[in-house]
């Protein structure tokens, strides 16, 4: 009996040190996403073998997060309760989770972002053509993406737009109040002379939810900040968010990034 004693406590101890400590970041969010295809993943996944692929919707993250996540993931999935009353009607409303899809930019599909459309290609940070993602960690040591919009007035017609949309995941159809929050900074070259800026318009459908630049819109987010704003809709199914950026100095950039559309 005592030769047994250390293969047991080996045996225990080895889930936890496979599966890592519970780090909530961006890989979590991706096997959230796909969570039908994760939790059975991730019931059985230890640091797997050399060459051994990881899931699609995972494959870019370093085999250490990935273990961290599905961590998270195990541990923060409710296990079930047996009761002898009949079980209520849930009241959570899922139309209330958040409508955007892949708000952070971090899901790259063919090295453009997934789920949203644009007109033109998406180039590199060190090329600023009309539409950039520039990758890297940032201040929070999770962003990997952040999604650069320029117009630059020396090549197009002044004031034209630049814009990217999206279809979102459906909403209600009745009345709901919802949370915009999204993160953005401004720059604009050439903009010293009287009346020469760069405005942004963000619309879901024919709504406009924010207004920034002249004449009566927010100021501009110079620097990098966090804005929110509430609103009501009563729009059904998919929808079109939209952001838009014109410029009237002769060139400037938008960076948006961490978008999301919650009820409230």
């Amino acid at each position: 009996m005592m030769r047994l004693l250390p293969t047991l406590c080996l045996l225990a101890l080895t889930p936890s040190v496979a599966l890592g400590a519970c780090n909530a970041d961006n890989v979590l969010r991706a096997l959230q996403r796909y969570s039908a295809q994760a939790s059975p993943f991730c019931s059985t996944y230890t640091q797997p073998p050399p060459n051994q692929p990881l899931p699609t919707y995972v494959s870019q993250y370093p085999a250490s997060r990935v273990s961290s996540g599905c961590s998270c993931l195990i541990t923060t999935t409710p296990t079930p309760t047996i009761s002898s009353t009949p079980t209520p009607t849930p009241t959570v409303d899922s139309c209330k989770s958040d409508r955007i899809l892949n708000g952070n930019f971090e899901e790259i599909v063919n090295y453009e972002p997934a789920y949203w459309n644009f007109p033109g290609e998406v180039r590199n940070p060190n090329d600023p053509g009309a539409y950039t993602v520039a990758t890297g960690a940032g201040s929070n040591n999770n962003e990997l993406a952040s999604f650069y919009i320029y117009n630059n007035n020396t090549r197009t017609f002044s004031g034209q737009t630049t814009s990217i949309t999206q279809n979102t995941k459906p909403f209600c159809g009745y009345s709901t109040t919802y949370k915009l929050t999204y993160t953005s900074s401004i720059t604009i070259n050439g903009g010293q002379y009287m009346g020469v800026t760069c405005s942004v318009d963000i619309s879901l459908g024919s709504q406009v939810l924010v207004h920034i630049g002249p004449p009566s819109g927010d100021p501009p987010p110079f620097t990098r900040e966090t804005r929110s704003t509430t609103f009501t809709t009563g729009a059904s199914g998919s929808q079109t968010f939209r952001v838009a950026f014109s410029c009237t100095a002769p060139s400037g950039s938008y960076q948006i990034d961490d978008i999301s559309i919650v009820g409230v």
